[in-house]
């Protein structure tokens, strides 16, 4: 009977894989990349105190509360379709699922990289974005990175780091997603904001999210209503290169590429 039931559970188990990746938004990722779907917490902050930031209330936005389409095509230049590459920290992977469905609704396509427990070094210092740039060849780039070294002690450091990234995205349009800090940073924000420019940079200070039971990403609910304030921002003249971001109507999901890359171990 015992031995029965093993065939059974042996049985079983590819069949629960196989159900699993059939609904996951990640696709397995070339030969050599080592896969990581596991929610992974970032590193402890500093243990030191530091005052609670000021938040504002994130509302969620309906289609009544946008402004009216004819006003903003009319202020978009480029309403052509995108090629969008969306990498970073593990930040990507809750912002990643509302982003595809905006991009099924204006005719984008997207490729999202998820990188859990990466920083601007590890992108800077491997040839991973260079890899990636190569393959999808994007006509337009979103950042989202700096969660991981939110506390670190010494952030200006950091700004060779930001600037080896845009470096290697040349004249791609592109936007960078700042860290939704749940406490007061040592400096991250500020340094990215001053190198990329406030018409590159999506400042997610001060947004009121509700977190997971880590305490620090957002739920992806949570991360639904972020990524719809982001692509107000997006379809705005406030930013760069503004494309089309219009909000999905269809209450779908759509899934696009996405690869998942495991944490660097250090020694």
């Amino acid at each position: 009977m015992r031995a029965y039931l093993k065939v059974i559970a042996i049985l079983l188990l590819p069949l629960a894989f196989v159900i699993f990746y059939a609904y996951s938004p990640i696709q397995i990722p070339p030969p050599g990349w080592k896969l990581s779907k596991a929610s992974i917490p970032f590193p402890s902050p500093e243990k030191e105190k530091s005052s609670a930031i000021e938040t504002l209330p994130l509302k969620e936005i309906s289609k009544d509360s946008l402004p009216p389409q004819e006003e903003v095509e009319g202020a978009l230049p480029d309403t052509t379709s995108h090629r969008i590459l969306f990498f970073g920290d593990s930040m990507v992977e809750g912002l990643l699922r509302r982003m595809n469905c905006y991009a099924f609704a204006n005719g984008h396509k997207m490729t999202n990289v998820v990188w859990y427990s990466s920083t601007t070094e590890i992108w800077a210092q491997t040839d991973t974005l260079h890899y990636f740039i190569n393959k999808v060849k994007p006509t337009f780039v979103m950042i989202s990175l700096g969660s991981n070294e939110q506390f670190i002690k010494n952030a200006a450091g950091r700004e060779a780091c930001i600037r080896q990234i845009l470096k290697e995205l040349g004249n791609t349009p592109y936007v960078w997603i700042g860290v939704p800090a749940w406490r007061q940073d040592t400096g991250i924000n500020d340094l990215t904001k001053r190198i990329v420019g406030e018409d590159h940079y999506f400042d997610s200070r001060g947004l009121t999210l509700q977190r997971g039971s880590d305490r620090m990403h957002p739920t992806f609910h949570a991360a639904s209503l972020w990524m719809d304030t982001i692509a107000v921002w997006m379809a705005s003249p406030a930013t760069a290169h503004p494309i089309r971001m219009n909000i999905p109507t269809d209450g779908r999901k759509h899934i696009y590429k996405t690869y998942a890359l495991q944490p660097i171990r250090t020694p």
